[in-house]
């Protein structure tokens, strides 16, 4: 049996944004406005889409990140940003960790 998680309770906005990539954790940096988040920020979501000038970004609801370092703890793990366009398990900010794919590096979250 498949499980998944996928679009449940999923919410995305779009807000200006200058540099970033699809899959990238970012953060507020002005009104209305999100960048990709450096090394051990605290991230708002997960960029979904980059189209001129403008990201469409998920703030809510499961998502796959990808992870560097140890593997997020299943349950509720702090993570924080890892620098890369991804997270590490750190911070003091809690997500619920539903899966992990050691193979690939990427975790399933509630944001």
């Amino acid at each position: 049996m498949k499980v998944s998680f996928e679009e449940i309770g999923h919410l995305s906005a779009t807000f200006e944004c200058d540099q970033a990539s699809v899959g990238q954790v970012c953060k507020v940096t002005a009104n209305g406005k999100v960048a990709p988040c450096v090394d051990g920020e605290n991230f708002c979501g997960i960029i979904e889409s980059v189209r001129k000038g403008a990201a469409g970004v998920q703030l809510h609801g499961f998502a796959e990140v990808k992870y560097s370092g140890s593997a997020p703890a299943l349950g509720f793990s702090n993570l924080q940003s890892n620098g890369t366009g991804g997270v590490k398990a750190a911070g003091t900010r809690s997500y619920l960790v539903v899966s992990v794919d050691a193979v690939n590096h990427t975790a399933m979250i509630e944001l």
